[in-house]
């Protein structure tokens, strides 16, 4: 084994808690008290948050059409006329 495979992960954190660090960095870029190269590290965090939502929301929102569909493949014939999600044909 390498060394690198033995190294314990960081947790993951989770979309809450980068969705606050957001908010935080966002308030904190707002005040304008910062210094140039404190708001570009504070920038950067905000970047790194906001992608770990965007995984996160678009992860969900397949684990959600995922689910539709199964439901809607077998769902009701009086459900026929509409598509996997629930959209109408």
């Amino acid at each position: 084994m390498d060394q690198a495979s033995e190294q314990p992960q960081p947790p993951a954190i989770t979309f809450e808690d980068a969705l606050a660090r957001l908010e935080a960095v966002v308030d904190e870029l707002e005040k304008g008290d910062l210094t140039l190269a404190a708001a570009l590290d504070a920038f950067k965090d905000g970047i790194s948050n906001l992608s770990i939502c965007v995984q996160d929301l678009n992860a969900f929102e397949e684990q959600i059409e995922v689910l539709l569909s199964e439901y809607y493949a077998s769902a009701p014939a009086w459900l026929g006329g509409l598509e996997p999600g629930g959209r109408a044909k």
